[in-house]
């Protein structure tokens, strides 16, 4: 089992100007192709405890180009994870940076935002979150497993449940379109579509959801062909019309963004 090593440090106030140095460049390399950028995670919350990385959420017009570009500038692109039609890169150099590039009308943008205001306003959540951030380090000393499926670690799951109880409290009401990959979305996404068990790790299966806020609105179980060229939803379910037409557009924009053609 491989381990990854998390290391968490007082707030550092220098954060909001390497945010700025390097919104700078991306600014001078994306050119028009960007649309907004974004200081976000906890190294943008003064005060909070944090992983000494800056995330940036960048929005641009076309992801395709935007990647080009990044990764002329030493930007490593890591994929989508489990957000499609979001890209995540990173850089070592000259600072640790994570950098997460989505399309305008992309739910991450105020998912990322909400949280961080909520968190910029309120010490109680403020002290919760960084407690729990430095009571996992003290239990897991050594690092944290990393979870063969999505290879999320450990510290990264237990968080993301505080993450969504702080969400719910902040208000957080936009639509999000994601792959089932925690155990509450992965119960959403059964319960959904009336399954008893799901395909996890089989690369040519996703098990698609609809959120809006913290509750699944639709779900969609598309399945890809070997070769990765042709998809067909297998089971579809939606709350109502508008939740249906609503992930069918998603799933459209992600194949086509993929050059995946979409069988009827």
């Amino acid at each position: 089992m491989i381990k990854k090593k998390i290391n968490i440090v007082p707030y550092d106030y220098n954060w909001p100007q390497v945010f700025e140095i390097h919104a700078d460049e991306l600014r001078k390399t994306l050119k028009n192709n960007l649309i907004a950028l974004y200081h976000v995670g906890s190294t943008s919350v003064p005060g909070l405890c944090a992983k000494p990385v800056i995330d940036i959420m960048c929005a641009v017009k076309d992801l395709k180009e935007a990647a080009k570009l990044l990764e002329s500038i030493k930007y490593i692109n890591k994929g989508e994870f489990n957000l499609p039609l979001r890209l995540f890169f990173s850089r070592k150099l000259p600072n640790d940076v994570h950098l997460h590039v989505v399309n305008e009308d992309s739910g991450e943008i105020s998912w990322n935002l909400v949280f961080q205001n909520y968190l910029r306003n309120n010490l109680k959540a403020r002290k919760e979150y960084a407690n729990l951030k430095l009571k996992l380090i003290k239990e897991n000393p050594q690092g944290f497993n990393l979870k063969k499926e999505n290879w999320f670690s450990e510290y990264t799951i237990k968080k993301g449940e505080l993450i969504i109880k702080l969400a719910r409290e902040a208000g957080f009401n936009d639509y999000r379109f994601l792959i089932a990959s925690n155990k509450s979305e992965i119960e959403d996404y059964k319960a959904f579509l009336n399954l008893k068990e799901i395909e996890d790790v089989n690369p040519h299966v996703f098990n698609l959801c609809l959120y809006k806020g913290l509750e699944i609105r639709a779900a969609a179980l598309l399945e890809i062909n070997y070769n990765f060229s042709q998809a067909r939803i297998n089971k579809i379910n939606a709350m109502n019309n508008k939740n249906k037409k609503t992930i069918l557009l998603k799933i459209k924009q992600w194949l086509n963004y993929k050059n995946i053609k979409w069988i009827d």
